[in-house]
Order: C-alpha cells, then sequence, then structure tokens
C-alpha cells in the first residue's frame, strides 16, 4: 500500500499519470497480481494505491524499477515521497453482480 500525497491542486493531474504508469509497467511485471487506486474525499490532495503480488520477491523485484520510475514521473506534483505500508492478504473476497436483462 502506498499513499501518495499532492501538492494543492495537483492531485489530479498527477495521479492521472501515475495511474497510466501503472496500468502499463505492472500488466507484465512478473508476480503482479492487480491493483486498486483510492482517491480521498476527505482529503483532496492524497491518493492511496494497493498493489497485489504473488510473493514479497515480486514485490521486492518492482521498487528500483516501476515504483521508482513512477515516484520519479510525478515528483514535481508530490509534497513528499509516497509513505509505503506492506501487508501480508489474510482473506479477500471482491463481487460482481449480473445486471438482470430487461426483455
Amino acid at each position: 500500500m502506498s499513499v501518495w500525497t499532492f501538492k494543492p491542486g495537483k492531485r489530479e493531474e498527477g495521479f492521472l499519470e501515475l495511474d497510466n504508469i501503472l496500468n502499463i509497467s505492472t500488466r507484465h511485471a512478473q508476480g503482479f497480481r492487480g491493483y486498486m487506486s483510492l482517491l480521498s474525499h476527505e482529503d483532496v490532495n492524497s491518493a492511496v494505491i494497493l498493489t497485489l503480488w504473488q510473493d514479497e520477491d515480486s514485490l521486492r523485484a518492482t521498487e528500483k524499477g516501476i515504483f521508482a520510475k513512477a515516484i520519479k514521473k510525478v515528483k514535481y506534483s508530490l509534497t513528499k515521497p509516497p509513505e509505503v505500508k506492506n501487508f501480508r492478504v489474510f482473506s479477500t473476497e471482491l463481487f460482481q453482480r449480473l445486471e438482470k436483462s430487461t426483455l
């Protein structure tokens, strides 16, 4: 999990660039399982990105590549480097509801 703090008024611009980098760069990274981007309603200058990796080795392998590249690309819009916290997934459940078609 990384928490990104943007300069006032720079979140949308910086976050779009960051999201684009993650979308392109992580797609083929070994061990990458997905990510979720969260924009805070309360703090209009922050964003949280949750990335999911097969194992800790896969995560570590991207820190000097993908993660460093992302920071470098958006550093102009950040107030500080992103705060990183690592967690082990205990459980997860995602739902996808199918809408009934109207016939």
